[in-house]
């Protein structure tokens, strides 16, 4: 007793403050997020993982606060879960199949790229069409993991701040505008028009299974249900199909690669390209989401490199310049 009492003490301190500040932030989470949707384990392994640098070193205290965009987002995607069915109002279910159809149907006789690719794919050899369907399905699901990897490259392996901010703020501001048109826009993926029709869905309606779309057919071919459990668990609102963030992260992610590099830029193209077929294949996204999501893009860059990295973190990385540069050594030992 005496030992916390000591503790509690040492966080009342100023310059331990601001552990306890996130502590309640964390314990704060908790009790909402208990009161919206009820606690999972994967809200209780991100709390852990926001404590664990409690303890941290400077490196890992800046860790926790430059990698704190994607945390927030997180939270902030998951808590939809909760709310969307209850302020999202009329979903947009025809407006978004209609401008697929003026810019398609001239060429596909009347059909959707989405629609088309259901048919061509049954005419395929069960060989083919399963290997196809396993790449689409790595590809569209990388969307979670490839970001945090490359914002660790520029944070860590290559130690470009600069560059990371730019990142991190890039995808950050177009989360926040993809969020608010969620809530604002929500519109109906492909695969709903091809499962329900244009029938508004009730409140709170669950569709589990048919939201995984395509990726069903890969748990067919693995004897599991490992995408469409993942999507069905993870995904938080069904009718976020505008903007397609899968369509807007690869190219974020290939165009600050090469920008960092200057290398490879055909193979980085190929990135995005592939995403975008296997949006389209697996009945997730039209390709007119794709497409506005370009423009949502060019939005968020220009709001974080030429607004908020010029204004904020510019001055932030000055201020800290003068400061003695970390060794991998000191880096390895703050972080284990």
């Amino acid at each position: 007793m005496h030992r916390l009492s000591r503790k509690l003490h040492e966080l009342r301190k100023d310059e331990h403050r601001w552990k306890l500040y996130v502590l309640l932030g964390v314990l704060t989470y908790f009790v909402t997020i208990n009161q919206i949707i009820h606690v999972r384990p994967d809200h209780i392994f991100l709390a852990l993982v926001i404590l664990s640098f409690l303890l941290g070193k400077e490196r890992a205290r800046r860790f926790l606060i430059d990698w704190s965009p994607f945390v927030f987002f997180w939270i902030a995607y998951d808590m939809m879960r909760g709310v969307a069915d209850s302020v999202r109002g009329v979903i947009h279910i025809a407006e978004p199949y209609r401008w697929e159809q003026w810019l398609f149907s001239p060429i596909l006789h009347g059909n959707i790229p989405a629609f088309f690719l259901q048919v061509v794919r049954e005419s395929w050899p069960v060989a083919v069409k399963a290997v196809v369907n396993l790449l689409a399905a790595n590809f569209y699901t990388a969307h979670f993991a490839v970001p945090l990897l490359v914002g660790w490259i520029f944070w860590h392996t290559v130690d470009d701040r600069p560059l990371f901010y730019q990142f991190v703020y890039t995808l950050t501001v177009l989360n926040i505008l993809a969020l608010i048109t969620f809530m604002l826009f929500p519109a109906a993926p492909p695969w709903y028009v091809f499962n329900y029709g244009f029938i508004q869905p009730e409140p709170n309606s669950s569709f589990w299974g048919t939201s995984a779309g395509n990726l069903i057919d890969v748990d067919r071919l693995l004897g599991v249900k490992f995408f469409t459990t993942l999507w069905d668990s993870f995904n938080a609102n069904h009718f976020a199909a505008i903007p397609s963030l899968h369509g807007a992260y690869p190219i974020v992610v290939s165009f600050f690669v090469y920008r960092k590099f200057r290398k490879h830029g055909l193979w980085l193209a190929l990135y995005p390209a592939a995403t975008w077929f296997s949006a389209v294949y697996l009945n997730q996204h039209y390709v007119v989401d794709l497409l506005i999501a370009c423009l949502y893009i060019v939005v968020a860059y220009w709001i974080a490199t030429r607004w908020l990295y010029r204004r904020v973190f510019a001055r932030l990385l000055e201020s800290k310049s003068h400061r003695p540069a970390l060794s991998n050594v000191d880096v390895t030992a703050d972080l284990m």
